[in-house]
């Protein structure tokens, strides 16, 4: 009991001695402040002031400099994925998810996978497989039945890998298609097409991003892609197979004005 007397009656005289010097400490830096040249403060500040510009200058030319950024394409075929696995690995910066198709299929994952990729801030789109031998404006009614506004989305996007060359009305389809959905979500929906498909709409909709998808090794040959399908077995954690790996090219600041508002 002594002994534990004793050590607290010097924890209590340590506390004093620190309670004392801070007391004290105002009046030691009004001191220090005093000794050192008016001069070399402003200096020091000029100093601080420059690497704080420079910094902020390198971080807004991040912003707009050309970047490349991984992304992901899935579907029910896809099976369970762990949305969490898929975060940790740090490579996938975007995700596509397949929201319908046709007239009146949904996939069945789509709710679940946007609810897991959004809580990981993944940032997420929805995409529309094309039918030619349905209506634009029923496949935009289905599409957005099935696709929650939501603020901070991609774009939708519009699979179309069917041969639509010989579709007398196809173009007329896909503009009421485009028209709707343009309307419902506030923003152009993204063309996810082959070469083939890409050189019969560029110059329909040359103010409208691209998805070219090329699984056949080195970069599209086509000029205004923004998003590049370059693998259809590709590896990820967290899904198990084979997955669509993407890559957009641009600007984080670009990226980011895609967004929803």
């Amino acid at each position: 009991m002594a002994d534990f007397i004793r050590t607290e009656a010097e924890r209590c005289k340590m506390s004093n001695a620190v309670a004392d010097k801070l007391k004290q400490l105002p009046g030691i830096l009004k001191d220090f402040f005093r000794r050192v040249p008016k001069a070399a403060w402003i200096g020091a500040g000029a100093a601080v002031a420059a690497v704080l510009i420079g910094v902020g200058a390198w971080q807004i030319s991040l912003q707009f400099r050309q970047t490349t950024l991984e992304g992901i394409d899935v579907s029910h075929y896809q099976g369970d994925i762990s949305w969490r696995a898929v975060s940790e690995s740090q490579k996938v910066k975007f995700v596509y998810l397949k929201a319908s198709e046709g007239s009146s299929y949904q996939d069945p994952t789509f709710a679940h996978n946007r609810e897991m990729a959004e809580k990981y801030h993944i940032p997420v789109g929805a995409y529309h497989y094309y039918s030619i031998s349905k209506t634009g404006a029923d496949q935009a009614a289905n599409f957005i039945s099935a696709v929650p506004k939501k603020k901070g989305a991609l774009p939708p996007a519009i699979d179309i890998e069917a041969n639509v060359a010989s579709q007398s009305d196809f173009k007329t389809q896909l503009a009421d298609f485009v028209s709707a959905v343009t309307k419902q979500y506030g923003q152009k929906p993204v063309f996810y097409v082959p070469p083939k498909v890409y050189n019969l709409l560029y110059d329909d909709y040359s103010g409208y991003h691209f998805w070219i998808i090329d699984v056949s090794g080195g970069k599209p040959t086509v000029k205004g892609w923004t998003f590049w399908q370059y693998s259809n077995k590709g590896k990820v954690s967290g899904i198990s197979g084979g997955v669509d790996c993407d890559r957009y090219r641009g600007s984080l600041r670009d990226f980011r004005k895609m967004l929803s508002k």
